[in-house]
């Protein structure tokens, strides 16, 4: 058998980091916060900076060092921007904590297929790039399968003849999530930082407040930590590594591949997630509507995916895909 090239080589393991890396994103973090579903969502998204930082510091000082951290911070600008992604990436990791542990995966999966999509429209809105005709069929179908799943959402509430319309039971996170996620991104491609120390120096930011909503828990009896039991509190610690390992795996991938590669790649996440949430987490999907919904989506996905004469299209947020 005729040996790999070096560039094969190369390919095959950038490949097998990324699939590592979306894996990860699609079924491990999934399955660690249903395991620690019995502790509140905002102390899961303090355990993750917390225990996460300590590690981040390491692999800066390991990788980019003091020098990266010099460079992502050139000026007060640049510190005002880091500042608001870090707030928008807690506000992602908040919402899919609690997707998580509120049985609403699918609806988090269906906000990570469209998310991309969203990038671009942020990017036709905000930036003033200009959408090809395909980019914006794509979208429009991408909205009618979103429409559709929250009539579904509606439909489902009404049938249920709740008293009090709760604006928690709508389909929310389907939107926050590639909200939060696409403006993270959009911030995160006007700065100079790569992922590793962006996402330290983001955490940094966040330090402060996660120390003192986690002693506001201790203090009101409502801290999951020492409560318990040992494996409680373990999981609580090992949340820094759930954050920590698919961002290595997607950083080396990243210097391997093409992002037009990583773009096509990074759809098995909410693929894994939404077969998580039906077939493991038992979630329903019996609604022939929001049936209708994923299939609508998928086709934009597919749509958006096919080839154009200038070559594949790359997701405009994948830059920044590595801080999920």
């Amino acid at each position: 058998m005729k040996p790999l090239s070096t560039d094969s080589r190369r390919g095959t393991i950038g490949v097998l980091q990324a699939l590592a890396a979306f894996m990860w994103w699609g079924l491990v973090t999934g399955l660690y916060f249903k395991s620690v579903d019995h502790v509140g969502s905002a102390e899961l998204l303090a355990w993750r900076v917390l225990a996460g930082l300590p590690l981040m510091v390491v692999l800066t000082l390991l990788g980019p060092g003091i020098a990266g951290i010099r460079k992502a911070l050139p000026n007060r600008r640049a510190a005002t921007v880091l500042f608001l992604s870090s707030g928008l990436i807690a506000i992602n990791w908040l919402v899919f904590i609690y997707a998580v542990v509120s049985e609403r995966l699918v609806e988090a999966s269906l906000g990570y297929y469209i998310n991309p999509l969203v990038s671009v429209l942020l990017g036709r809105l905000v930036l003033k790039e200009r959408l090809n005709r395909r980019q914006s069929i794509a979208i429009g179908i991408a909205g009618l399968g979103v429409l559709i799943f929250a009539w579904s959402a509606f439909h489902s509430i009404r049938a249920e003849e709740m008293d009090v319309l709760r604006p928690i039971d709508l389909p929310w996170i389907a939107l926050a999530l590639p909200l939060s996620f696409g403006l993270y991104g959009l911030l995160r491609k006007q700065m100079p930082a790569d992922s590793i120390t962006g996402l330290t120096i983001e955490m940094a930011m966040l330090l402060p407040f996660m120390v003192v909503l986690q002693l506001v828990l201790v203090a009101g009896d409502h801290s999951a930590f020492g409560a318990f039991d040992r494996k409680t509190d373990v999981l609580l610690v090992l949340g820094g590594i759930v954050t920590v390992v698919p961002l290595l795996f997607f950083a080396a991938a990243a210097r391997r591949l093409r992002l037009t590669t990583l773009g096509m790649l990074q759809y098995l996440a909410p693929t894994c997630q939404f077969l998580l949430a039906v077939l493991y987490f038992g979630e329903p999907l019996d609604d022939a509507s929001r049936i209708a919904a994923f299939v609508l989506i998928w086709i934009a996905i597919a749509v958006y995916s096919v080839p154009s004469p200038g070559g594949l299209e790359t997701p405009s947020a994948i830059d920044s895909v590595g801080e999920r």
